[in-house]
């Protein structure tokens, strides 16, 4: 489960670290992907949430840093991105913080819950949204996040719907992300639309990875280091 931030977010805590196993699947049909992989799987995978529509925004520095961690598979990595549900994904609703920070192949995701706060940024500059984010922030006191954005601004927006699978053990998830739209921030008509790809994504805590290779064994698919910020920055701001 996600926890919220506290005041030290930007300490290196790793309290509940974690794999996310990732699989590309090209061509293949959503259903059959679920008949035959998912469920056919021994761990007997369920479905435990009703499809919905991810959106995310990106930030990075002018020297776009966390892009360049990922790509060189720096030991110690971050990621930040605001992250809301809704199916129109220019409009912000009730949006998340999140900060992602990776060691090696393992990684803990921090959230903060933005206090109310909803905008339509396919009209706004990105100036404009890193302004309406911190002002909304301002609300949590929480400085030293707020001082971070300024620091930051928006480099991709991206949306994709999920589906969400547990196993009968509870110690694995699976989710699947299919229609994936990148976004240039600057440009929100300038977009590239990924429709024939589904990506399966395996998560489990530490003390399970063992346990997990029965799983993955039964994937038909190579494992991937497939990042979407990675690919979003290198289609959008190719």
């Amino acid at each position: 489960m996600e926890k919220a931030v506290s005041e030290n977010f930007h300490k290196p805590l790793f309290h509940n670290l974690r794999y996310e196993r990732k699989f590309i699947f090209q061509n293949m049909d959503l259903n059959d992907l679920i008949q035959t992989i998912v469920y056919t799987n021994n761990f007997y995978f369920e479905e435990i949430y009703s499809k919905r529509a991810v959106n995310n925004i990106y930030f990075d520095d002018n020297n776009y840093t966390f892009y360049k961690q990922n790509v060189s598979g720096d030991g110690i990595r971050e990621k930040y991105r605001l992250r809301w549900y809704n199916s129109t994904p220019s409009i912000i609703k009730s949006p998340i913080i999140e900060i992602k920070k990776k060691i090696g192949e393992v990684g803990d995701k921090f959230s903060l819950k933005m206090p109310s706060f909803e905008s339509n940024i396919e009209s706004l500059s990105i100036d404009q949204i890193n302004s309406q984010i911190i002002e909304a922030l301002k609300e949590t006191k929480n400085e030293e996040l707020i001082f971070k954005l300024h620091s930051l601004f928006p480099t991709l927006s991206n949306s994709y719907e999920r589906r969400y699978f547990l196993s009968s053990c509870e110690k694995f998830r699976i989710t699947l992300d299919f229609n994936m739209i990148f976004f240039n921030p600057n440009n929100y008509n300038d977009y590239h639309l990924i429709d024939n790809e589904i990506i399966l994504e395996l998560k489990y805590n530490k003390e399970y990875d063992n346990e997990s290779r029965a799983i993955t064994q039964q994937i038909n698919s190579r494992l991937s280091k497939n990042s979407k910020y990675v690919r979003g920055i290198e289609i959008i701001h190719s």
